[in-house]
């Protein structure tokens, strides 16, 4: 895993089958108004899937809104996870993930992740969460990355255990499945 500033500000982590793109003010509002302008930006083919479940247009305006108030926030908010082909060949986006914004005054971010439906079940996840907790945990302001999922969601549960996360809690909201809390401390990075 590596890091890069690529273009002109644009924020990367490479994964062995991936680039990882931190998504700013500008590439957010062009994923929410303008898809096709969005794919070219980040120079991915056409994904017609596109946004994966869980991180829906319903989300994204949050994310836009933390962007704009404060483009530090650059990195700690979405992630587009791009399968790169091959060198200078265009690529697939594959999923979305990212922060819940910068660390708290406890040392803690939250991470989440999801992948489109024909990027699953090839470890690209557990791969894409590895790259952006060796991201996270790189900032020293960083103790611990949290990492809530529902309990049947058992590949999920599976991609936090493989990346050094371990079950620390349950919640269980009203009217909704259960939710299975982990937490990565920065010993296991």
């Amino acid at each position: 895993m590596s890091h890069a500033d690529t273009q002109a500000g644009t924020l990367e982590v490479a994964t062995p089958r991936m680039r990882l793109v931190a998504l700013d003010a500008d590439l957010m509002r062009l994923q929410i108004d303008d898809r096709e302008a969005f794919f070219k930006a980040l120079d991915v083919v056409h994904e017609a899937a596109w946004p994966p479940e869980l991180n829906n247009l319903e989300a994204m305006p949050h994310a836009l809104a933390a962007l704009e108030a404060d483009p530090a926030e650059t990195g700690w908010q979405s992630w587009a996870f791009i399968m790169s082909w091959s060198m200078g060949v265009t690529g697939r986006l594959a999923g979305l993930g990212g922060f819940h914004g910068q660390p708290g005054a406890d040392g803690s971010v939250e991470i989440g992740y999801a992948m489109l439906p024909s990027f699953r079940e090839q470890g690209l996840a557990t791969e894409a969460v590895e790259g952006l907790a060796g991201w996270a945990f790189a900032d020293p302001r960083v103790t611990r990355i949290l990492a809530r999922t529902v309990q049947s969601q058992d590949a999920s549960r599976r991609v936090l255990e493989k990346t050094g996360f371990s079950e620390t809690g349950r919640e269980t909201p009203e009217a909704r499945e259960p939710i299975v809390v982990y937490t990565r401390p920065r010993a296991a990075a």
